[in-house]
């Protein structure tokens, strides 16, 4: 039903067919390439799929039945997930290409290519001003359903 074309998109200049992830993707490097010289800035991705109970990481074939757990300082994470620095739009294309690739898809009526899975996008933005010494992170969590 389009869910996955709604997150992802099309590789195109026809910006009419981006998806969620990428015009976020983009919107974000624009914020970080437009802060101060003071700010200091580490991004990095991560991507799993739920599929038949289980957490399998898209980035590393041989993660799978991945745990999710809760801590004071790190809030809600997956243990042992595979977290890829990052530096552009570009990079973030790349591991989301490859990710794409692990997941489980099958034949439907509507999709040749119908995802089994939930994929879930993590993208963490860690934030530094040098002059204060003050520290902010951001998580995002952006799931594509089965289907």
């Amino acid at each position: 039903s389009g869910k996955t074309f709604t997150m992802e998109g099309r590789q195109t200049e026809d910006k009419k067919l981006i998806g969620i992830i990428p015009r976020m993707i983009t919107h974000i490097f624009e914020i970080i390439d437009s802060a101060s010289e003071d700010i200091e800035f580490t991004v990095k991705v991560s991507m799993v799929e739920i599929y038949l109970e289980r957490i399998r990481d898209l980035l590393d074939a041989s993660k799978t039945n991945l745990q999710v757990h809760e801590d004071v300082a790190k809030g809600v994470y997956i243990d042992g997930v595979t977290e890829e620095y990052v530096s552009s739009p570009e990079d973030v294309y790349t591991v989301m290409k490859y990710g794409a690739t692990l997941r489980a898809t099958a034949s439907t009526d509507m999709n040749d290519q119908s995802s089994r899975s939930h994929s879930v996008f993590m993208m963490q933005i860690n934030q530094r001003d040098i002059k204060t010494e003050s520290l902010k992170t951001s998580k995002m969590y952006v799931v594509d359903l089965a289907g």
